[in-house]
């Protein structure tokens, strides 16, 4: 258990080789299967040699509260450590998600560098995210080379280096799905002009779960609630990463430019028109690699289409079809011919003799005319000018230009969801209007309060969200675009997001949204959304904490499916109960357990509990619980608690002495027994009292809130009081005066004693002296 895991002093590679010459340098054998080697010195290890050398189970400061266990790990993982992509022999936590690599866990560690990389784990988790490119969650990483070859990204098919993100689920382990943060931010929401489809503008869609699409470039299925760019009106699709393909190679027996393809895990089911064999081979590959004419449906293998070997006249030697060519680990690659960029990944033509590397396009001449295709654009794009039309990201149909908009309260613009007048583009046929200057509205901009990325342009009825929710005016809009930063689910109307006038406050308010990041009560991998709610005709949301309609600041955490007013974060993570002094109570959330007090399940709601004692309780109903002032009836053993919350109908609960049931009403219960309840009326509590602690008289009030500060406190305990509660207060002062029922019962001389109700029929008022 105390011995560190040790290989060697480099970094090692783990990966799967075929009928390698070298040998492994603790068995001598030949190398053949997975194994590790160090690109450094060629050290080489078999993956079955290693784990002879490695401890089964060690202890590392990171993660002291259980053992870490030697596990063998062919997929990509994000280390928990360091952050970086790893691959191979790994320490893993049977009862945890926490996996390190091997050279994490032979990292001797002190104790304040444990507390800050905790902390920084906790921050990184927190940081995945559901993105439109991908079905799955995406997972962020520092980049590592981990085996033989360098991964690269799915968008922009260059290496992957820095921060980056990627699936690292094992449903996606044959695709290596991987993106660079810059590109997850600048994915757009529509393309026009695309290769595979100029006439029309390809919008994002989210997949349905009810929908079935075929992408039209590779012809594989798109995944549920991933993205696909997609033209209604032709029934036109390509997945996100299709997208981005364009044709290059002429090919002399087809009237279109062929594109080149290259899919890991390619699940597709096409045919070759030259050999008539599946794409890819049955060879156990499951890489596709192929040319293909979208328009015509037509592809062809790579090695069908292209010679394995060729001349060209700008180079002496023979030019040999290549896999791919990575000369040195930079961010860019040409090719010797064109001198364009290339792109790593692909199949390219080299000379071994020269490191001579060039497009496959390139090598055999078929050059395609790039200012042709320019000029073509052009031309469209100013023949949509004249005639005053317009396609729109948000809409299907072409929106028409109109100079004087009739003036109508119902026309509102889709964008800014303000009024209609003057300048406007529309689809009468839909009733759709975007102003003009809306239309303008740029793609993507940089916002100061969130200088970290660019913000892009986004819908309502797009595939993002059901709301929006402004980081900068707190408001929650039903309808109309924003500003989203894809990894950060930062979010600003188009109003606030284009306001050019800088608030005297911004710097406060850049603060205040740093100060409003909260975690989840019950998971702190969760993070909690601010949601500034508006008042509804429709009261259909409340807060699983205090119950109550969820109006104004309040929170949600998306991944418990809880949401709590910002007040009702002061609630105490444990509570020490006054009738149960054994053991304190926890919160916790979403438990199929009646409450000790209301008798109503805790399901969907925040509580407490003991779980020593079977004690369950709601939120509030432990907050009155926990009250130190009781009130003592003749009619019972104990003191009474007022309680105020909100009962529905039921069986179950029973005024003790009117013997009818209580719901929706106020009433006072006996915490030790659980069973016994008083109606409010039933108490028959004084309407007016003379008190010690004041000169006049106090009137009974079924509540009082003297201002909007939101605190609101007793005059005679100086404790905080809920501002719905009945209580006495001071008519004569003005309210100036307000106190708890209880510290003013308690304060009469003698005390009370209330019978319950049948000594007071006969006196109403109860007036005491």
């Amino acid at each position: 258990m105390d011995i560190k895991p040790f290989l060697h002093q480099h970094y090692l590679l783990c990966d799967e080789h075929e009928n390698q010459e070298a040998c492994c340098d603790k068995c001598n054998e030949k190398i053949d299967g997975w194994a590790f080697t160090c690109e450094s010195c060629k050290f080489w290890l078999h993956e079955s040699c290693a784990s002879q050398l490695l401890p089964q189970s060690i202890l590392h400061p990171l993660h002291s509260q259980h053992c870490l266990y030697l596990s063998c790990n062919h997929d990509y993982f994000a280390c928990d450590k360091c952050f970086t992509l790893a691959r191979g022999w790994t320490y893993k936590c049977k009862v945890c998600d926490f996996a390190i690599d091997l050279i994490c866990a032979s990292s001797s560690t002190t104790n304040d560098q444990t507390s800050m990389e905790g902390s920084q784990r906790s921050n990184q988790s927190s940081r995945k995210i559901k993105h439109f490119s991908h079905s799955h969650v995406l997972t962020p990483f520092y980049y590592r080379k981990a085996g033989k070859d360098h991964c690269s990204c799915l968008w922009c098919e260059k290496l992957l280096s820095g921060l980056s993100y990627g699936c690292l689920s094992d449903r996606c382990r044959n695709r290596e799905v991987f993106f660079h943060e810059s590109c997850l931010t600048n994915m757009p929401i529509a393309i026009s002009q695309q290769h595979f489809h100029l006439s029309h503008l390809l919008r994002l869609y989210l997949t349905q779960r009810e929908e079935e699409h075929k992408c039209n470039g590779c012809k594989e299925q798109c995944l549920i609630l991933e993205g696909r760019y997609s033209c209604q009106n032709c029934e036109f699709n390509l997945h996100v990463c299709c997208a981005t393909f364009q044709p290059s190679l002429k090919y002399e027996l087809h009237n279109h430019d062929l594109t080149y393809f290259r899919i890991k895990g390619y699940k597709g089911n096409l045919r070759c028109k030259i050999c008539h064999e599946k794409i890819p081979h049955e060879d156990g590959s499951n890489e596709g690699v192929f040319y293909a004419c979208v328009q015509c449906d037509f592809y062809l293998h790579l090695h069908c289409l292209v010679p394995f070997k060729t001349k060209h006249e700008y180079h002496r030697h023979e030019l040999i079809l290549t896999n791919s060519v990575i000369e040195d680990y930079s961010d860019e690659y040409y090719c010797d011919i064109c001198e364009e960029e290339r792109k790593p990944r692909h199949h390219v033509y080299y000379c071994n003799k020269c490191s001579f590397v060039t497009h496959i396009e390139c090598a055999l001449n078929k050059l395609v005319d790039a200012k042709l295709d320019h000029m073509k654009l052009m031309k469209r794009k100013e023949t949509n000018l004249k005639n005053l039309k317009i396609d729109h990201f948000d809409h299907e149909h072409s929106l028409t230009f109109y100079e004087v908009i009739e003036q109508n309260e119902r026309l509102l613009c889709k964008a800014c969801c303000l009024k209609i007048s003057g300048q406007a583009y529309a689809c009468k046929l839909c009733e759709y209007y975007l102003h003009k200057t809306c239309t303008q509205l740029s793609q993507k901009l940089l916002h100061p309060l969130h200088p970290s990325h660019a913000l892009h342009l986004v819908s309502i009825r797009s595939i993002f969200q059901l709301r929006f929710l402004c980081q900068k005016c707190r408001g929650c809009y039903y309808d109309g675009f924003a500003y989203k930063c894809y990894l950060c689910d930062f979010v600003l109307d188009v109003k606030c997001a284009t306001d050019q006038e800088m608030s005297e406050n911004e710097s406060e308010m850049i603060e205040e949204t740093k100060r409003q990041s909260k975690l989840c009560l019950f998971n702190q991998k969760h993070k909690l959304s601010f949601i500034n709610y508006a008042p509804r005709r429709k009261k259909f949301r409340f807060s699983q904490c205090c119950e109550k309609d969820l109006v104004g600041p309040s929170y949600r955490c998306s991944d418990c499916g809880y949401n709590i007013h910002e007040f009702c974060l002061g609630f105490l993570p444990e509570m020490q109960l006054k009738f149960h002094p054994q053991h304190p109570v926890h919160l916790l959330y979403n438990v199929r357990k009646p409450c000790r007090v209301c008798g109503y399940s805790l399901h969907a709601t925040i509580g407490y509990s003991c779980g020593q004692c079977d004690l369950y309780l709601h939120a509030v109903c432990a907050k009155y619980s926990a009250k130190e002032q009781v009130t003592k009836f003749e009619v019972h053993n104990h003191g009474l608690s007022y309680y105020r919350g909100i009962i529905p109908y039921s069986l179950q609960n029973i005024c003790g002495e009117c013997m009818k049931r209580i719901s929706y009403t106020p009433f006072y219960f006996c915490p030790e027994c659980s069973d016994f309840k008083l109606h409010f009326k039933c108490a028959r509590i004084p309407h007016s009292i003379k008190s010690k602690y004041h000169i006049h008289p106090f009137v009974l009030m079924n509540n009082f809130v003297e201002d909007d500060s939101g605190q609101y406190y007793c005059d005679i305990c100086e404790e905080e009081r809920a501002p719905l509660d009945h209580v006495y207060y001071c008519k004569q002062c003005q309210g100036l005066f307000v106190a708890h029922i209880e510290c003013v019962l308690d304060s009469v001389s003698p005390p009370l004693l209330f019978s319950g109700g049948r000594n007071y029929a006969n006196n109403t008022r109860g007036v005491l002296k």
